[in-house]
């Protein structure tokens, strides 16, 4: 299962269901987020029945980026019930990655 390319209106609908939601804030001409995308489509797969991989582009969505207090790209943010639980700004490779979810989802 592929990452989802999330626009204002779907993060919305999907902050508010049941599962969680890993989030990777990012932009085209980000050298690092086109590096760590095929990390990330790897996690897409091996998470995708326990939480929604999805993707925002913060150029197209730059008041979602903003509202999620987004500074440095790539960020990942985990969110469950609408909130966010953690997040990590540049991780090195998908071990960080899943490292990072191990830890968020204990939250």
């Amino acid at each position: 299962m592929a990452a989802i390319n999330l626009n204002k209106e779907q993060f919305q609908q999907m902050a508010e269901g049941g599962k969680p939601i890993l989030v990777d804030f990012w932009a085209p001409w980000c050298g690092y987020c086109r590096r760590i995308g095929p990390a990330y489509e790897k996690i897409a797969d091996e998470y995708g029945d326990r939480l929604t991989v999805a993707k925002v582009n913060i150029d197209e969505e730059a008041a979602l980026a903003e509202a999620a207090q987004i500074e440095v790209i790539p960020t990942l943010v985990l969110y469950r019930d609408g909130k966010a639980v953690d997040s990590i700004v540049n991780p090195g490779s998908k071990a960080a990655i899943d490292q990072f979810i191990q830890e968020a989802m204990a939250k």
